[in-house]
């Protein structure tokens, strides 16, 4: 039991001591020991240790740590140059560049 939780696969964890690690996911356990993936790599922590120094993530601690998502162009949407009729892209604030054919 992780703070009297069940240490589950899937369940999103901390390292008390390791905040560089940033949040993990649990991938699983064998009795013995906790296997957390933190960012690319995979940590085995034993159990008795993983009660005293892993600590639970909650939901809104999860969706906070998220980077929110940029404006962009969407998905299918296209326009074209009013000149010369040919597709037009759209810059990193997803705003529409000029035409490079017309420029």
């Amino acid at each position: 039991m992780l703070l009297g939780m069940a240490i589950d696969a899937g369940r999103h964890v901390r390292h008390k001591t390791r905040a560089e690690w940033g949040i993990g996911k649990v991938e699983g356990t064998n009795g013995e020991s906790v296997f957390v993936r933190f960012g690319d790599q995979l940590k085995t922590i034993k159990i008795s240790f993983a009660e005293e120094f892993l600590q639970i993530v909650t939901a809104d601690e999860l969706v906070a740590s998220k980077p929110a998502e940029r404006a962009g162009p969407a998905v299918g949407r296209t326009a074209l140059c009013p000149e010369c009729g040919k597709a037009l892209t759209r810059n990193a604030n997803g705003e529409w560049r000029a035409c490079p054919h017309c420029v």
